[in-house]
């Protein structure tokens, strides 16, 4: 279950996991509580695809109540309905209702994080909402050993396991592909710096602008394209006019196929303020792609072992950003050797290794049989040293 497929890491992870759980033999109902938003993502055959639309506008505090009772009234009709064995449920909100409106069904429920809560601050009613939720779930997914911690010192949740995101099947991600570049509105030129998510403050993209200009390398003809759409946009181009960069920079908007993007690519930047587990790292490195990432909380450094597949600058660091870039743009042989080391990543988080140990929870789950599971996961290091 998760709010939408229209777009983002999560929406992509529901569909991959999904695909597999499928692959493996179960009967599989997603659920989405967005009505007819259109999906950015396509659900695999011999899934069972069902809509519901809770969203209503609320005039006063009264009507919030109501509508929120009246949400979970037909959350639980819809899901009692399926009779599952287990429900899967994603990111914080649609977790919070999905553990409520389940009690006293019996339903076993796992619950999944998906960006680390330290930084992701939610709304205070939210954030309740989760603290007295969470317990409730047989379990609770994080990313990340970091997000663990966060959990065990900030909440009351302790069934808590961690399993990273998986890199992509190497036919879905379709580095051969040129469909995704066709939808440029101008050709691409290279050498080419790349980033990739939506265009939010999260994301750090107006850090890479400072960093970009800073290191020079738009005069010596680098490009700059990120992947993405988002409430930043404006922001973002009035940024890169005030710069002097606005030639060099290119804005495509949200992009389904990257494969294409990041074969052109030369260097391939992660700038978030804060992650979960960047899945655009993930599969930037997948694609031997040279990538340079702020060690931001949480999810770079499981994947980047500094100076080996990758480099690492200290979280909103703008000169270190800067000093990497101008370091990485002036030498072809370390991007080279970044790359082919950084595309290892693949197969340590194959998808096979990493939904394997998802089929194992959900299964666990349904059979009531979680504790040694929970108490080993729950230790797992995703690092790559």
């Amino acid at each position: 279950m998760v709010s939408t497929l229209t777009g983002g890491g999560a929406e992509r992870v529901v569909v991959d996991l999904c695909r597999y759980l499928r692959d493996s033999g179960r009967e599989i109902t997603l659920l989405t509580l967005n009505g007819d938003d259109p999906d950015a993502y396509l659900v695999p055959d011999g899934i069972r695809r069902e809509r519901l639309d809770i969203r209503r506008a609320a005039a006063s505090l009264l009507d919030s109540i109501r509508f929120s009772v009246g949400h979970l009234v037909a959350m639980r009709r819809r899901i009692v309905s399926t009779r599952p064995d287990v429900v899967v449920s994603f990111i914080d909100q649609t977790n919070a209702r999905t553990v409520a409106c389940l009690l006293g069904t019996g339903i076993p429920v796992i619950v999944s994080e998906r960006v680390h809560p330290a930084h992701h601050r939610l709304a205070g009613a939210w954030r309740i909402a989760r603290q007295l939720t969470y317990p409730l779930a047989d379990a609770v997914t994080v990313q990340t050993g970091d997000i663990a911690d966060w959990f065990r010192r900030q909440s009351l949740a302790r069934r808590l396991v961690v399993i990273a995101n998986a890199a992509r099947n190497p036919p879905d991600l379709r580095l051969d592909s040129q469909a995704g570049v066709a939808d440029a509105s101008a050709p691409i030129r290279r050498p080419l710096l790349l980033g990739i998510g939506r265009l939010a403050k999260q994301k750090g993209f107006d850090l890479l602008l400072d960093a970009v200009t800073r290191a020079g390398l738009v005069s010596e003809g680098w490009q700059l394209a990120i992947l993405g759409d988002g409430s930043e946009r404006a922001a973002l181009m009035r940024q890169a006019a005030e710069l002097g960069i606005a030639d060099a920079l290119t804005l495509p908007g949200y992009v389904n196929d990257i494969g294409a993007w990041l074969a052109q690519s030369d260097i391939f930047v992660l700038c978030s303020r804060y992650e979960g587990f960047p899945n655009a790292l993930l599969e930037a490195m997948q694609a031997g792609r040279a990538c340079i990432s702020f060690d931001c909380p949480s999810g770079p450094r499981d994947l980047v072992a500094d100076g080996r597949n990758g480099l690492l600058v200290d979280a909103g660091d703008v000169d270190g950003l800067s000093a990497a870039l101008r370091r990485l743009g002036a030498d072809p042989e370390l991007r080279r050797r970044l790359g082919a080391e950084a595309s290892e990543v693949g197969e340590q988080f194959a998808p096979a290794r990493v939904y394997g140990k998802w089929l194992a929870l959900i299964d666990a789950v349904a059979a009531g049989d979680t504790k040694a599971l929970l108490s080993s996961a729950a230790r797992a290091s995703n690092g790559p040293r």
